[in-house]
């Protein structure tokens, strides 16, 4: 059993727990804690090592420059990056809402901040429902273009030809990145029905040989 397996157990024997009895433990190991049952709030912002070679290794592995081993997932250098109440939380969110993982960020913008730098480069084109929060709203028609990365809109997240009509006018400024939306909406609550933008990737996909990846804000509706 690996050092992870040990406090993410999923089952107990033959039985399969269910996730609201797995929020109770998943991802702590109170051993780890002086024996705390319940986690402690970590006040720190760097971690010590055994040995100065055991800090270079996570240095390596959190800067991408190596693999953590098979079972393992490096170790903690600086809680702007990962820390111990962090990692909690991003694991049972992860298992709650059956994702393949989470990241847990200090504000909603930074969030969105963070995923819209990621995907975009310059030349390339995303596209947003309307309305969105005003910080987007901002961040996408005033900042982005800035970075020579152009916006398209759609108005109603209801009507499948609509998105596609807007999606295939925006292929024609450039690569189609992001699909940003926000479903219900604020501060109309306003939907977009993911199905068929789904079906209207598909076309999208069909017609320029790359899907966009389509993002949600779902500040409304919750965990």
């Amino acid at each position: 059993m690996t050092d992870s397996e040990k406090y993410k157990k999923r089952k107990v024997g033959n039985h399969a727990l269910k996730p609201e009895t797995m929020m109770m433990s998943y991802g702590y190991d109170p051993q780890l804690s002086e024996g705390s049952v319940k986690p402690p709030v970590f006040l720190t912002s760097t971690f010590a090592y055994q040995t100065p070679e055991e800090g270079e290794e996570f240095f390596h592995i959190m800067a991408g420059r190596k693999t953590a081993p098979e079972g393992n997932v490096g170790g903690l250098i600086y809680s702007r990056f990962n820390h111990p109440n962090v990692e909690i939380i991003e694991d049972r969110l992860s298992l709650f809402e059956g994702s393949e993982s989470s990241v847990i960020c200090s504000s909603g913008m930074g969030a969105i901040s963070s995923i819209l730098l990621a995907y975009l480069r310059p030349g390339d084109v995303i596209v947003q429902s309307t309305p969105l929060y005003g910080g987007t709203e901002t961040l996408i028609r005033k900042f982005l273009p800035e970075f020579n990365i152009q916006t398209g809109e759609f108005d109603n997240g209801l009507d499948e030809k609509d998105m596609l009509v807007s999606l295939r006018n925006a292929t024609k400024k450039g690569r189609v990145a992001l699909v940003f939306i926000e479903s219900p909406a604020n501060p109309t609550n306003s939907l977009v029905d993911f199905e068929a933008l789904n079906r209207v990737l598909d076309i999208v996909k069909s017609d320029t040989g790359h899907r966009p990846i389509s993002v949600c804000d779902n500040t409304l509706m919750g965990p």
